[in-house]
């Protein structure tokens, strides 16, 4: 299936973001990316162009070149605000759970259901900037910066599960969240992308048990 983003996610370091700070300035970069977003789920990014873009935000071609420099630059601003903006709601529904175990859970279930969103919830992920075919990509096809990104998130819930004594004191902090990135994205991409009707929550349960239950080891430790 086509979906537009198939050449959205260029290798790491491809590409500088603009960094515009005035409020005036944000706008526009707003704009310019809503438009850039519309446009790649419409035609493809092989067939965007830079006017195109310019004339879905209402501006200028000059003004559009001024934020951003060429069409790697503007559609590597994408996906980082695309990423950002997924982490951000992963934050915002880990901070209030206690043990790694719900986070990690919790985690999962977001991934899952950004893949493949309900219907009733389709309105709710074009608001909050999580598109389910963008995150498709960059978590299914750039595996090595995906798992990086993702165990780098994962570390300090990690260190924290530690440190209350939920996992192993010798536990090996980098090492955990790396396996936990991979068990994470391997079960939700893999489980939700070739089962679509699979419900997140059942994902999420071998999750925990195989992953966060994996590293407390029988019975809550050796």
């Amino acid at each position: 299936m086509t979906t537009g983003f198939e050449d959205l996610w260029p290798a790491p370091g491809r590409g500088v973001t603009s960094t515009r700070t005035t409020e005036t300035d944000k706008a526009t970069e707003d704009r310019l990316l809503e438009a850039t977003d519309r446009l790649v789920r419409q035609v493809g990014v092989r067939r965007l162009s830079m006017s195109e873009v310019a004339r879905a935000a209402g501006v200028a071609r000059g003004t559009l070149y001024r934020y951003y420099e060429s069409r790697d630059v503007l559609l590597e601003a994408l996906r980082r605000r695309t990423t950002e903006w997924f982490f951000d709601e992963v934050t915002e529904a880990l901070t209030p759970l206690p043990t790694l175990s719900e986070q990690v859970g919790a985690f999962s279930e977001i991934i899952a259901r950004t893949i493949n969103p309900p219907r009733d919830q389709m309105p709710n992920h074009a608001r909050s900037g999580t598109n389910p075919a963008a995150m498709i990509h960059i978590l299914g096809t750039h595996g090595t910066e995906a798992v990086e990104r993702t165990a780098s998130f994962i570390l300090p819930y990690v260190e924290s599960a530690r440190e209350r004594g939920e996992i192993p004191q010798h536990t090996d902090i980098t090492g955990a969240s790396a396996w936990l990135a991979r068990i994470l994205l391997s079960f939700t991409i893999f489980q939700v992308s070739s089962n679509p009707d699979d419900d997140a929550q059942p994902v999420s349960e071998l999750i925990v048990r195989y992953a966060v239950e994996g590293l407390a080891g029988p019975r809550g430790g050796r």
